[in-house]
């Protein structure tokens, strides 16, 4: 049985970093409860990814399929205790005036509950929007202090050693410099 809800929050951060922080695996380690994550395939915009965390005294381990919809739009599947819970986040400048200084994130949750559990359908709802919560206050500061000190700017998740699923796709959205591709070279 379905159980859907939209979650709408600011941030005073670009839509740029913001869609590169969903994409940062690497700083999924500062996020509360997290225990560890194993990506299991990639290609140029889908992952599937292993995810283990710490709720209460369980170790909940998932399985998700995380797909980017250039742009700005991620969508996420997993397949969870509670029956599949399907994710699509949108970022959109929040200040049309002033572009690429605060976000809008609309996050659309769809839970495709077993009969058993959708009578808990709201509780497992509240506990949800307190999780996204959490994982944004835990976000925030990162992202504004980012924000403050880069702006828009975000060509350092671009580097090699850094680890961004989707490197290419993300970096023809919003990278301000060439590629470094064939035209470069060619030209030298």
């Amino acid at each position: 049985m379905k159980h859907s809800f939209t979650i709408v929050k600011r941030t005073q951060a670009s839509p740029s970093n913001v869609i590169a922080n969903y994409l940062d695996i690497e700083h999924m380690p500062f996020h509360t409860g997290f225990v560890g994550c194993r990506v299991v395939s990639e290609t140029s915009r889908v992952a599937c990814f292993e995810m283990s965390s710490k709720v209460g005294p369980f170790l909940v381990r998932n399985v998700h399929y995380y797909e980017y919809r250039p742009p700005n739009q991620i969508f996420h599947a997993i397949k969870s205790p509670l029956g599949p819970m399907y994710i699509v986040s949108t970022v959109e400048d929040a200040d049309k005036e002033s572009p690429g200084r605060a976000s809008e994130v609309t996050v659309e949750t769809t839970l495709d509950m077993p009969r058993l559990l959708f009578p808990a359908r709201k509780l497992v709802e509240r506990l949800l929007r307190r999780l996204n919560d959490a994982v944004l206050r835990e976000d925030r500061l990162v992202l504004e202090r980012r924000q403050a000190l880069f702006g828009d700017d975000v060509e350092d998740y671009l580097r090699e050693p850094q680890c961004l699923l989707f490197k290419e796709a993300f970096r023809q959205s919003y990278s301000k410099k060439p590629s470094g591709g064939r035209a470069d070279t060619a030209a030298s």
